[in-house]
């Protein structure tokens, strides 16, 4: 039985890129990933610059739909536009980027395993890696199953109390547009409407493709019923004509608060597994890229000698993108308590004024502005939105 340096279970883009970096270093990398690409992965289709720039090569024009340069915000009788001069995102479909992602690992060097599944993780001097036909051996393991991983929970035990948000999501043929601008909706806050933690209240969205536009919505605490009752709303609200009613949407968990360990002895955990989302905006590839680049790192640090490796991996997670998390944690709900009682239009409205913040949120997008720093320009700056936005 071969020994390889890595073994990665998880094909998404947080797995396929951490199994190119290892195998780009030289290292003897097995990816283990249960489905057969192309597939589906129920989410708005949204790279942001920030995620993107984690990546050392381009995302090839053929799988980009659109390039995001603006925003449409919505709510109880307001629409407030924003425009940009550069790019802050692109789209894709999913099915697309994660089978780009996977090829580039694998013409990295990196040995693919498709159509199995990882079942048991076993930490030794080694690790072993049981899957329905065989077994793997390798130095280290790296789980990115997603927000589900049955092996995460194995080795660390269930995610944090509370720590799941939904969301639901359809892809539907348009009319008309969209064009270069994504839409956000504020469909509930944590004052009006249904009592319960306010760290992530429903929103919906509108996320535009090449002929086709994304619909979603996502939140915390939210029956089925209510998350339905989201959909219709968003689809009475967007500003894109679709072809027809869409089907049955898709559901999705999505994790808004870190686990608090995100390392074993042998095995680190990345992106979804690890619980590394925005609760902000349940944007989870920034954080689910840098994590892939983290625990690349750890892994060559260890093939080389270093017995620290794993241990420093858990330690840059938390000082570099769980503390992002936990800034951008502090910012979403008091944002939501305050959309709950002031006139939301006027909110955005004030907020389009303050130059120096709006350039804040766009170098944030583009990944040269951190959830800390952000923190810090909303802090002073909460009284005067406060005031300016009463009904």
């Amino acid at each position: 039985m071969p020994l390889y340096d890595v073994a990665i279970s998880g094909g998404g883009p947080s797995g396929s890129y951490c199994a190119y970096r290892c195998a780009q270093a030289g290292l003897s990398t097995v990816l283990i990933e249960r489905r057969v690409p192309p597939w589906t992965k129920v989410c708005a289709g949204g790279v942001l610059l920030r995620a993107a720039s984690r990546l050392d090569f381009p995302l090839p024009s053929a799988i980009i739909e659109k390039e995001v340069r603006g925003l449409l915000v919505a709510g109880e009788g307001f629409r407030e536009r924003f425009r940009f001069d550069r790019g802050l995102a692109y789209t894709v479909h999913r099915p697309n980027l994660d089978t780009h992602l996977l090829g580039m690992a694998e013409r990295a060097g990196a040995e693919l395993m498709l159509g199995d599944e990882v079942k048991v993780i076993h930490e030794g001097s080694d690790v072993e890696l049981h899957l329905r036909s065989s077994t793997v051996r390798a130095r280290c393991a790296v789980v990115a199953e997603g927000a589900g991983s049955g092996n995460a929970h194995r080795l660390l035990g269930p995610p944090p109390k509370d720590g799941m948000a939904m969301g639901l999501r359809s892809i539907c043929p348009t009319i008309e547009g969209p064009e270069d601008e994504i839409e956000v909706f504020f469909i509930d806050s944590p004052t009006r409407g249904i009592r319960r933690p306010p760290m992530f209240p429903l929103m919906g969205w509108m996320f535009p493709y090449r002929g086709m536009a994304n619909l979603g919505v996502g939140g915390h605490g939210y029956s089925k019923a209510q998350l339905m009752a989201g959909m219709d709303h968003v689809l009475r609200h967007t500003s894109v004509r679709v072809a027809s009613a869409p089907g049955p949407p898709s559901a999705h968990p999505i994790p808004i608060i870190p686990r608090p360990k995100v390392a074993t002895r042998r095995t680190m955990l990345i992106g979804d597994s690890a619980g590394l989302v925005s609760p902000l905006s349940g944007e989870g590839l920034s954080h689910g890229l840098a994590s892939s680049i983290l625990a690349a790192e750890a892994a060559i640090k260890l093939a080389s000698g270093d017995k620290g490796a794993i241990l420093a991996y858990e330690d840059a997670v938390a000082s570099t993108i769980i503390r992002d998390i936990k800034a951008a944690a502090i910012i979403s709900p008091v944002l939501h308590w305050l959309l709950g009682i002031v006139d939301t239009g006027a909110f955005f409205r004030a907020v389009g004024k303050e130059e120096e913040y709006i350039r804040a949120w766009t170098e944030m997008a583009l990944g040269e502005e951190t959830w800390q720093r952000l923190l810090m320009m909303t802090i002073p700056r909460f009284h005067r939105l406060f005031f300016r936005s009463l009904a």
